[in-house]
């Protein structure tokens, strides 16, 4: 048996070895927590926009063409597809509503532009109540008032949907940095008309690609991924209408003309 002097120095050396370990677990346990909270705290934002101070994590413009009535079943599909993506996009993601009515000559400002200020809170360091009422207030309760006034009916003698999408693309995502997620949205009925082209007086839709006159329409839209949704409009017996498959296939073409990418039509 170790005389007890020597006893104790064992143990003693065992004590100061546990004292090491739990300090350096302590230590990391405090490290971990303080990167989570810098890596996950709110990042400072515009109290105006609720944009990201930063710039915003993606950008979702919205393009509503009000030439023609959008009838209740319509305005609520809509309202649906529209509210889904809200609902659906990351925190920080800046949201802009357009109405197709710019003659291509001047910049189409937004009707709206707020960015998604995020609905789940930390309750370690925020008021969940409080995010929860930012979200619903300021930026839900204003998108949903904004969409609501452009789903009124409305009827306008043109219709200059490649001119606003020119001017969608440029002032939307003009000054966007490079690898930022880009998404436009369209509810519309395609039916462009204006003095550079109408599909009212044309249906050659392979002349007018080729044509020289959309050199003024041309814009870059960055790669954004493009929704569509395809307003149908009743036709008159005996009358053929406009709406074909060729035009469909037509705006898929043209999207990728201005460098976007078509990703979905959907006809209601």
């Amino acid at each position: 048996m170790a005389p007890p002097s020597v006893r104790r120095r064992r143990s003693g050396g065992r004590d100061g070895l546990m004292m090491v370990v739990v300090i350096a677990v302590t230590l990391v346990l405090l490290g971990g927590a303080a990167a989570a909270y810098f890596l996950t705290r709110p990042q400072p934002v515009d109290a105006a926009s609720l944009c990201p101070r930063a710039g915003p994590v993606a950008i979702h413009a919205v393009l509503i063409d009000r030439s023609d009535p959008i009838s209740p079943l319509q305005a609520t599909r809509v309202r649906q597809v529209l509210d889904a993506a809200v609902l659906d996009a990351a925190p920080g993601t800046r949201f802009a509503l357009y109405v197709a009515d710019s003659d291509g000559r001047a910049a189409l400002a937004p009707l709206v532009a707020l960015c998604n200020p995020g609905r789940d809170a930390n309750p370690l360091y925020q008021n969940p109540r409080l995010i929860r009422e930012r979200f619903d207030r300021d930026f839900k309760a204003r998108l949903d008032a904004a969409i609501g006034s452009l789903l009124v009916p409305s009827t306008r003698e043109s219709s200059p949907i490649m001119e606003s999408l020119k001017a969608v693309c440029v002032d939307a995502f003009g000054s966007a940095p490079p690898g930022l997620s880009l998404r436009l949205t369209i509810v519309s009925d395609f039916l462009q008309h204006s003095p550079i082209v109408s599909h009212y007086r044309e249906r050659d839709y392979e002349a007018i690609l080729r044509s020289p006159r959309l050199q003024a329409l041309k814009a870059d839209c960055r790669g954004a991924d493009v929704d569509m949704i395809y307003l149908l409009r009743p036709t008159r017996a005996g009358q053929p209408g406009a709406q074909t498959r060729a035009h469909q296939s037509f705006w898929d073409r043209y999207l990728q003309t201005l460098n976007a990418r078509p990703r979905r039509m959907e006809p209601i």
